[in-house]
């Protein structure tokens, strides 16, 4: 591979279409069953060649200074041995706290950044192992394709097939905690095993039967304002409705353009953060 000075990339958001949770494993955490899409909502990456250490910039005051990406690149640097400065800059447009995912997208795309960077490649194999480390979506993001997923996440079981699907997101400004989240609904008395199922038709014949967060009704017991944008999205016609992740995000899809347009500028009206997004 050639070595280059810089590099720019676009990381990409992605959606739960459905999250059931199987249990909790002996490891503490949950098993995880889900149909995740990647989406047209992207944070931007620029990774420069420098004489030496890590440096990192990004433009949101709430991006932790060891950020995933600084992660990604000790990692990177620690497993393939090599000497090499990177200067990281971080421009967040996805949300952070929303369950789409920003940070392990941001992780994913910078360990491939990296290798374009430095000319020395690695194994698919390899980098999926390192991804794992870093976070459970990781490697979904590092295959960066629809898929069904399980373990604690990490576990790519198999792909799903492309569809062409519009989306409203709605981030409430208010970002959630996936392990407070997590640790709520452990000690929940109302679990929500009860819906997982076997799917055996998809892409479903009615979105609002299929879309499913085990997390939700926590989420909505921390933040009721869920409750409320997923009620406004479907007063403007989504044909489903669901939380993503461990929120506070929540999305709408809509079958045309048209249609979704229309509730995003009904919606900008609120002081909430709202996009519109396709699958990729």
């Amino acid at each position: 591979m050639e070595v280059k000075k810089t590099v720019t990339l676009k990381a990409p958001a992605k959606v739960n279409l459905r999250l059931e949770i199987l249990g909790l494993r002996e490891d503490n955490y949950h098993e995880i069953l889900s149909w995740v899409y990647p989406v047209s909502l992207w944070d931007e990456i620029l990774l420069q060649r420098i004489e030496e250490g890590i440096e990192f910039e990004c433009d949101h005051p709430e991006v932790p200074r060891e950020d995933l990406t600084v992660k990604a690149t000790k990692l990177f640097l620690q497993y393939t041995g090599l000497k090499m400065g990177v200067k990281i800059n971080l421009k967040k447009n996805i949300p952070v706290g929303s369950g789409l995912g920003g940070g392990s997208s941001d992780a994913a795309s910078t360990l491939r950044g990296l290798m374009e960077l430095s000319g020395f490649r690695l194994q698919e194999e390899e980098l999926l192992e390192l991804g794992s480390k870093l976070g459970s979506d990781v490697p979904f993001f590092i295959k960066g394709k629809p898929a069904l997923i399980g373990g604690r996440g990490e576990k790519i079981i198999r792909e799903l097939p492309p569809l062409r699907l519009f989306m409203v997101i709605i981030y409430p400004k208010k970002p959630l905690s996936s392990s407070t989240i997590y640790r709520l609904y452990d000690l929940s008395l109302t679990k929500g095993e009860g819906k997982n199922r076997i799917i055996r038709d998809f892409p479903p014949r009615k979105w609002d039967d299929f879309l499913y967060n085990a997390l939700e009704q926590v989420g909505e017991e921390v933040l009721p304002e869920i409750r409320e944008m997923k009620n406004l999205l479907r007063q403007r016609g989504a044909k489903g409705v669901s939380m993503t992740g461990s929120g506070s995000a929540v999305f709408g899809i809509y079958e045309r353009e048209e249609e979704a347009r229309s509730a995003l500028d009904f919606l900008k009206a609120f002081n909430w953060e709202v996009f519109l997004v396709e699958t990729l």
